[in-house]
This record gives C-alpha cells, structure tokens and sequence, in this order.
C-alpha cells in the first residue's frame, strides 16, 4: 500500500498562521481594505477577528493617511447630495463613481458634515426644523451607522456647530461635540456633548458668541478661528478652554487675510493664509505643534510654474491685489514623513496634486474638459472636500 503524502511545509506554514490570531493579524493590518472587506466573509472566526477593537487599533496604526477624498458636487446640479469619491494616488481617474450616501433612507438625502480617522459625521439634509434633523456617525468602509439620540432641548434653530471627535489610536469611543444657543443667556453659547461610551448627553460649558460652523477636531482638541485673531481650542476630554495666537504676518497685510486652508489631514491640522498685500501665487503652509502650543512653517510655496502651465488660473477681470486673482482653491495638504509631500488644488475644472519638493503636478481628474470661463469652472470649496480613510472601527 501506498504510503500517504505527508503534508507540505507549504501547508503546514498556513496551519499554522490560521491557527495564530496574533500572526494572522499581524498580516492582514498591512492588506487594503478592499481585501479585508472581502476575507470578512471567509468564515465567522476570521469576521470575529476583523470585526474586533483590538484589530481595530492595530489596523490604525498601520494606515495613518486617508487615501482618497469625498468632493460635494454643486448643489444646484443635484437634489440630493452627491459626492464624487476620487483616489489620490497620482494615477489620473478617468470616471470617477459619484453617488448619494444612502445608508439610511433621508427623503431630502444625507450631508457629509465632517471626517474624522474613517469616520464620516452626517445629518439629513432637510432645511427646515433643526430638531426633526437627524444625525448619524457613518463608517464608508464597512457601510455601518449609528442615529445619534435626540437631546432634550426642542428650541429651533439653536445648533451653530457639530464636530466629530474620534481617536481610534486612543479609545474605541467617539464624543460628538454640539455648539447650540444657551438656555441661560443670549449672549451666549453652550456645549452639549454625546459619548458613545455612555449613549447619554451631557452639559459643558458656556462660551462666548462666536462663529462656530468651521471647527476641527486634530490632536485631542477642536480649533475654531476668532475674530480677534486667536485659535479657540477645546481639549474633548479635559472639557477645557484655551486660547492660542496665530502665526505671525507681516505688518503690511493689515486686516487684508485670508484663509484658504484650515484643515486637518492624516493626523495634521495645517493653515493658509494670504493677503491682496502679497501675490497669492506664493504663500507658507503653518503646521500646528502636537502639543497645541503654537505654529511653525511646513512649507513654502510658489506656484509661479503651475500658474505658467495653467495661464487661465489669472483672472484677468480682477485686479492683483484681489485674493483670487489666481484661481485655485486648496482641498488637502498630505504630509507623509520620508514620502513626497503634497497639496491636492482645484484649479480651472481639473484636480491636482502639488509635490511641495519638486513644483512638479500631476492631474487626477478633470471634471470640466473643454471648460474656458475660469470662473464657473470652480466647482469645489475646500470645504466641499472630506478625506476617506478605511477603518474597520465599529460606530
């Protein structure tokens, strides 16, 4: 009789990396998250191990930058919201998918409000009735959702700001941070927060009218820009104020400033200004400290060669020292150590990316082929630009 075939080393290295979460998960966290979405599906052990907060951390501490963006289509071009999702690998996308979230079924459609580590915050789009809104936490990546709870405060209109704050490397909870219209005075404004920890709201502190609709949440705090020319920064977990200068600018740009970009990227919050003093073709790239304490300058920039490839990016009805006589607006500042470093621009119809080192672009999509007035080629605010991040954290 034959003797049977031992098994193969082959065989025998895939036992025993089945048979070892640790090994197993040591692998798959390096995987795209198209694969993971598919390997979900292998057997309920494997969906048990993907689905898990510890593979959650893990596989965060692996892919620490967004890979592709949501762009908000015109408003006027569509009903609902419609967003354009464009990969930002440097490969130029010839179609890319443009689709309503749908998730859940919103009649007036849903609206990204903000991303956050791989998370989206989303309200129905309704316009009327602030308190028959609703409010989700959407994970694109593995299509799941959470409604946040109605609060208890049925007073119209009182919301003047919502912002997600999640920090997968540090908890598997979220907060979601209100800025709504105080009971107590009209002169001021009050925080209520909900802790996914807990499902329950809760009361912070009051804080003085301001505009509150642009915060973002970056290093364990949210920043809103003031009028008096300071960062308000509010520390989520210590529910604490404090106040930070912003960068210094040259005294002859009096109250001419801009802001182009205020954003957070892969774990970075960076700030642009300009000034009608200065050609808006060059300009400094702030980065803010880890610790809060202040900025520094990341990057310098001169787009005088991107402009001479892209003449129309002049508008010629404007004058010089009009913020937007170069037209271009800023979507993302991607700042990755020992990789090229770039900005991704909308300019003229098309999307770009920008290499800080070399002043060299590359052109991801054109949305506007044959488009020749400047200006309603301009599609896209940086505002309309929401980074996507895989994740398999549970909402």
């Amino acid at each position: 009789m034959d003797r049977p075939e031992a098994p193969s080393s082959r065989t025998k290295s895939a036992e025993i990396i089945g048979n070892n979460d640790d090994i197993l998960i040591n692998i798959l966290v390096h995987l795209p998250e198209k694969s993971l979405l598919r390997f979900r599906k292998v057997s309920k052990h494997w969906l048990y191990l993907l689905s898990s907060p510890y593979f959650s951390r893990c596989l965060n501490q692996t892919l620490k930058f967004p890979s592709a963006l949501f762009l908000r289509a015109p408003s006027s071009t569509y009903k609902q919201p419609k967003y354009y999702f464009l990969w930002l690998d440097e490969k130029p996308v010839r179609d890319p998918s443009i689709r309503s979230l749908t998730f859940v079924d919103e009649s007036a459609g849903i609206r990204i409000l903000q991303s956050c580590n791989g998370f989206l915050l989303c309200r129905s789009n309704n316009k009327i009735g602030e308190y028959d809104r609703n409010y989700y936490i959407y994970n694109p990546t593995t299509n799941q959702y959470t409604t946040l709870p109605k609060t208890s405060i049925r007073i119209p209109n009182t919301i003047l700001g919502v912002v997600l704050a999640f920090d997968p490397s540090k908890s598997v909870h979220y907060k979601v941070v209100f800025v709504r219209s105080s009971e107590t005075s009209p002169n001021l404004y009050q925080l209520e927060i909900y802790s996914s920890e807990t499902k329950l709201w809760s009361f912070s502190t009051e804080l003085p009218r301001a505009n509150y609709s642009q915060g973002v949440y970056c290093y364990g705090c949210i920043h809103w820009m003031t009028n008096s020319g300071t960062l308000l920064c509010f520390d989520v977990d210590q529910e604490r104020f404090q106040e930070i200068p912003m960068p210094e600018i040259p005294g002859d740009w009096n109250q001419q400033v801009n802001c182009r970009y205020f954003r957070e990227f892969g774990g970075r919050l960076h700030l642009i200004l300009t000034s009608g003093k200065h050609s808006t073709r060059q300009f400094d790239v702030y980065e803010m400290e880890k610790d809060c304490s202040g900025w520094f300058v990341k990057y310098q920039v001169d787009l005088s060669e991107l402009i001479s490839a892209y003449p129309e990016m002049t508008l010629s009805n404007c004058h010089p020292s009009d913020w937007d006589y170069h037209a271009f607006r800023v979507l993302a500042v991607v700042c990755k150590e020992n990789e090229d470093s770039f900005m991704v621009l909308h300019i003229t119809g098309k999307v770009i990316s920008y290499s800080f080192k070399d002043k060299t672009h590359t052109l991801l999509h054109d949305f506007a082929p044959g488009c020749t007035d400047t200006e309603g080629c301009t599609i896209f605010e940086s505002d309309d630009a929401y980074p996507y991040m895989g994740t398999f954290a549970i909402v």
